[in-house]
């Protein structure tokens, strides 16, 4: 089995040593793309993005650093990075799709969600109740009346492990 390498967390010094490179070499390509494009030029775009704060890129936060580096690849004619997709319900991993059919069903499946929320476990996780307990492969494939088993399962983890199930009904 292949495991994917963990990314290394980066020091602040790292991240700005790979930020400085990516820097300077963007204003390089904007000073090839962009006839006239002066030092004057690139202090004032990292005076705008500082918000009149500093005039040096060294003296930038990481996120005003990261805009300094889309607005250099906007002017050097570079693609910009594609934005990260809001979180939403469907991208959850492994959230069951039959989740609102149903009244009933829709009901013990959102207590089970919401237990899954409060102990930070996966869905992989009421997969695997879900399995031990001969009902099905998959939570989203067992029947409505047995879905109580799994909540079982879940509030007695909960009152072991003291999970805070305050706004539980």
């Amino acid at each position: 089995m292949v495991s994917k390498p963990f990314k290394k967390q980066l020091t602040p010094e790292e991240e700005w040593a790979r930020d400085r490179s990516r820097i300077h070499v963007l204003v390089g390509k904007v000073k090839k793309v962009k006839a006239g494009y002066s030092d004057d030029n690139y202090r004032d775009l990292v005076l705008d993005v500082s918000r009149g704060r500093c005039d040096s890129s060294k003296e930038l936060k990481p996120a005003e650093r990261r805009t300094l580096i889309d607005r250099l690849q906007e002017l050097a004619g570079e693609e910009p990075r594609p934005q990260k997709k809001p979180w939403t319900k469907q991208s959850y991993p492994n959230r069951p799709r039959n989740m609102d059919h149903g009244e009933e069903r829709a009901a013990q499946l959102g207590k089970i969600e919401a237990l899954l929320t409060i102990g930070k476990l996966p869905w992989k996780y009421a997969d695997s109740i879900a399995k031990q307990m001969r009902l099905a492969d998959k939570v989203q494939w067992v029947p409505t009346d047995k879905l109580h088993f799994i909540i079982t399962a879940l509030t007695k983890k909960a009152q072991k492990e003291g999970w805070d199930l305050s706004g539980a009904r």
